[in-house]
């Protein structure tokens, strides 16, 4: 029986890339959600960022980070049919996501901040933070399952196919001048430091993976602090919606439904988190030792 593949070295870096750039991204969910909080009351502060926000996605997550996913999909998929549904949906959620996005660009320059700050503006931001919702699920969906699965499937040869179809375009979060002249309201507000910015490529690869799973803890603790307030909001229409005994007993019973999965999602993803960190610090700290067995 022959032994599996050692999963090489390029396909090791292309996998960092696409997990440093769903880092990235979360800093940016957050920044939308925070954003489109603030829109009708001072759209005047709020549109700036927000259209900053948009277009970093539009130009990069949408132009060069989906479709490298895109390519290690159907590189999956080539390998493991059982992936051919999922990994289809996720690419046409790719699709689906760049229409929405673009939507939202061409609304929110289309509106005064008059505008913004009534029903059009509230309209806006609920669009912006479902569209948030959608691309967390998205993202987790992505590295819980596909990106480990990628790791485990491909052998050289495929990860060869996948990097040289590669046009090595790089995050520009990780270029400080390319931010703060493309995207100079995002990047004040997010305020990215110099140091943080230019050590990215030469951090050790501990460190960098360290990085990675703080920032993923933040937008864990982060999504399930927006997930409390839908969950407040979604129990205060429903009581609105109450006409009498039934409707209350029918009002009653889906919020404890929702309040269940809701503890649910707490129970599960820190612990979820812990494992999955704890295996990338692990593989992080041995991948040196290994390079060296293999030379």
């Amino acid at each position: 029986m022959s032994a599996k593949p050692k999963k090489s070295a390029p396909g090791s870096e292309f996998m960092r890339t696409l997990r440093r750039d769903h880092a990235g991204l979360s800093r940016v969910l957050r920044e939308l959600e925070v954003q489109a909080a603030r829109l009708v009351q001072v759209p005047e502060q709020a549109a700036p960022v927000l259209a900053d926000a948009l277009s970093y996605l539009l130009r990069y997550h949408h132009a060069f980070h989906h479709p490298r996913e895109d390519r290690l999909f159907a590189r999956i998929r080539a390998q493991d049919k059982g992936l051919d549904t999922p990994l289809a949906e996720l690419s046409h959620d790719h699709e689906v996501g760049e229409e929405q996005l673009s939507d939202l660009v061409d609304l929110l320059n289309a509106l005064n901040d008059r505008q913004l700050r009534g029903k059009s503006g509230q309209e806006l931001a609920d669009r912006i933070q479902e569209y948030v919702r959608h691309t967390r699920v998205h993202m987790r969906d992505e590295e819980a399952v596909f990106y480990a699965r990628a790791e485990g499937v491909l052998d050289g040869r495929d990860w060869r196919e996948v990097i040289a179809a590669d046009d090595g375009r790089k995050d520009p979060m990780t270029d400080l001048v390319e931010m703060s002249s493309r995207y100079p309201r995002l990047a004040e507000q997010l305020g990215l430091p110099v140091q943080q910015l230019g050590l990215i490529e030469r951090a050790s690869p501990v460190s960098e993976a360290l990085r990675e799973q703080m920032l993923s803890l933040i937008d864990l603790y982060g999504g399930l602090a927006y997930d409390m307030l839908d969950l407040g909001r979604g129990h205060i229409d429903r009581l609105l919606s109450v006409r009498g005994p039934v409707s209350l007993a029918k009002a009653m019973g889906e919020m404890s439904s929702a309040n269940l999965k809701f503890v649910g999602r707490c129970l599960t993803r820190p612990p979820r988190w812990a494992i999955n960190s704890a295996a990338s610090v692990l593989v992080a700290s041995l991948r040196p030792y290994l390079r060296e067995r293999q030379r």
